[in-house]
């Protein structure tokens, strides 16, 4: 599994028990290499349940059902209960607006790095990914928003201005880049939590 992380640019893998057809949950890279770090060999731990759809089913449809079971991919199961494929909600935001990013490329495209502690952050990149970059649980994914400008204008209220901003849990968020109908920029600050000072 370690080298299938490292030779590709997943994110995420199905986990099967028996065969293919039998596949019984999902694991991110992230919880991946932290089962590593404390030595722990049971993926079981970390198997994330997944969405088991049809291949008639509208994408529109099955968007809105991961995105209630908070859950990035589906298994798509042939007449039969085999397994007919994965899809992902990248893969259905491509074929709803055209391709967003390739996975691979997302530091690159989505994330300017200006300093330890601060990043510009392109409104269209996805916000689940961003809160792994950072290691921080979204209190509000329930919502419905995939990106980040789609978390920004929620967590506002409004489509901001450019200058606007806001705490969020140790990150700080100004609005940069915005128009009349989405948020195209932000600057996020990582900022030291209260545990942190103490120590020091």
């Amino acid at each position: 599994i370690e080298e299938v992380y490292r030779l590709n640019s997943y994110s995420r893998l199905p986990v099967y028990e028996s065969s293919i057809d039998h596949i019984i949950g999902v694991i991110h890279e992230k919880d991946f290499y932290e089962l590593i770090y404390r030595n722990q060999t049971s993926l079981r731990k970390i198997v994330k349940p997944v969405v088991y759809t049809s291949p008639n089913t509208k994408i529109s449809q099955l968007l809105k059902k991961l995105q209630t079971n908070k859950t990035h991919m589906a298994v798509v199961l042939d007449e039969f209960g085999g397994t007919d494929g994965i899809i992902t909600v990248e893969d259905i935001i491509e074929e709803l607006v055209g391709e967003i990013w390739d996975e691979h490329d997302i530091v690159e495209e989505f994330y300017t790095k200006i300093n330890d502690t601060t990043y510009l952050i392109k409104g269209d990149a996805e916000v689940d990914d961003m809160f792994d970059r950072f290691d921080i649980e979204d209190d509000d994914e329930d919502e419905g928003y995939i990106s980040v400008s789609g978390w920004v204008i929620y967590r506002l209220g409004h489509i901001p201005e450019v200058g606007e901003s806001f705490d969020y849990k140790n990150l700080h968020v100004t609005v940069t880049e915005a128009d009349q109908r989405t948020v195209l920029q932000v600057k996020v600050t990582i900022q030291e939590t209260e545990t942190e000072k103490e120590d020091e």
